[in-house]
């Protein structure tokens, strides 16, 4: 269970306390990301989440910050999305105000020094460089790429080198200025706290950030009619292929049977994807499928990573398991055996503070109605066969069929006549 309380002046305090735990984490989230970025300044909000540790008022050197929270041996760390940053620490409990004095004090009062940012630049450009050399994490951003192509949806959340050698302080003050704000944040605890005392507190210590109207939702755009494929080209000991369909939105009535759909497809070891894959035919040692939503788009896919010479037998499996599911649907025991999977590690994830706090900052973030995790096993156990089957039919369509691939290929027309759906 959790509290929310919205403050006058729009800032949002969400508490879960949780008494059998010696830890709290403290979350703050603000609703901005790649989404909200343009062209010119792509990769912003990533490049700010990393600047916000560089030093304040308080505490001038990035050393400071860092020398603070290891002597209480805490955890923390900071995370930007398309739509979301987050900012957290995790400690014992008796570390409760040092987390909120430091989190409150890098988010109202980051220098946000010029050398910093030149150092952290090459810092970020490096980032940049370990993803691309690193398949199963570039072949997501092909997939996302390939989906949405020219906007914030398709765009790289860490940027571009040649955008983030352009921007100047002047552009992190503006960006800080205009999305850091009361009504775009949300602070999260969770673990083992007194609510009455911590909610004063947060009171306290975030008061005074600055308070402005958020900026407009971001739009998406999706024009599909026949199926896509990207071709990354790379000399690599695998191909790694992901394959699948646009999805739904997160507030979508469906959202639910498709998240079971995904365990049922490739979620777990005795999905279909796993079984067929990896069991039987010995293709892949990854295989997966993941379902993710976002506030305006989704999409549902199956990742394998498999020897080159068996990349169109990979292909047409998953492309096979996909039409059996349209075509003949689940079963009863499919569907109840992915429903306990889905409470059973949801239960094992919130047993840590942290997890608790990500579960309700993010759809606070998303959704602006977080649901307890009770509500969302409600939602889970109404769905039913029919449902799941219904799904099915709807999201595997030809118009909506994508595949990335990465690996030591350069044309697409080889691929192109095994795609066929």
């Amino acid at each position: 269970m959790f509290k929310k309380i919205v403050l006058p002046n729009g800032l949002r305090i969400l508490t879960a306390p949780m008494k059998d735990t010696n830890t709290v984490t403290t979350l703050v989230m603000v609703g901005t990301g790649s989404d909200y970025e343009t062209k010119n300044n792509n990769g912003i909000s990533h490049f700010l989440e990393h600047m916000i540790f560089k030093g304040t008022k308080k505490r001038p050197k990035p050393l400071d910050i860092k020398r603070e929270l290891d002597s209480i041996g805490s955890i923390s760390n900071a995370f930007t999305s398309h739509e979301f940053t987050g900012y957290f620490i995790k400690a014992g409990k008796i570390h409760l105000d040092f987390s909120l004095d430091l989190l409150s004090d890098i988010y109202k009062n980051s220098l946000l020094k010029e050398e910093e940012l030149i150092k952290e630049r090459q810092v970020i450009i490096e980032e940049i460089h370990k993803y691309k050399d690193t398949p199963t994490s570039f072949i997501w951003r092909m997939w996302e790429h390939l989906l949405y192509g020219d906007q914030p949806a398709g765009w790289e959340i860490v940027g571009t080198e040649e955008v983030l050698k352009k921007l100047k302080r002047n552009d992190f003050v503006n960006y800080w200025s205009t999305h850091y704000v009361s009504a775009n944040t949300a602070v999260i605890v969770a673990g083992n706290f007194d609510e009455k005392e911590t909610v004063e507190k947060i009171k306290k210590y975030f008061s005074s950030i600055r308070v402005a109207k958020t900026g407009n939702s971001p739009t998406v755009m999706e024009g599909q009619k026949k199926p896509m494929i990207g071709i990354g080209y790379k000399e690599t000991d695998q191909t790694h292929v992901v394959i699948g369909f646009r999805g739904f939105p997160v507030s979508h009535k469906d959202i639910y049977a498709l998240q079971v759909l995904s365990i049922i497809t490739g979620g777990n070891w005795s999905s279909r994807m796993f079984e067929t894959i990896r069991e039987k035919l010995g293709l892949a040692y990854n295989v997966r499928t993941v379902e993710d939503s976002f506030s305006n788009r989704g999409y549902f896919v199956t990742y394998a990573g498999v020897d080159h010479s068996n990349a169109k037998k990979a292909i047409q499996t998953i492309l096979n398991e996909y039409k059996k599911l349209r075509g003949k649907g689940v079963s009863q025991k499919e569907l109840k055996l992915a429903k306990d999977y889905i409470k059973g590690t949801s239960l094992i994830g919130m047993e840590a503070s942290d997890a608790v706090a990500d579960f309700i900052g993010i759809e606070e973030i998303i959704t602006g109605k977080p649901l307890t995790i009770d509500e969302v096993f409600g939602k889970i156990d109404k769905v039913t066969v029919n449902d799941i089957n219904r799904v099915a039919r709807f999201i595997f369509q030809p118009a909506s069929l994508n595949m990335a691939l990465l690996g030591p290929y350069k044309e697409k027309k080889e691929f192109e006549k095994i795609l066929k759906f």
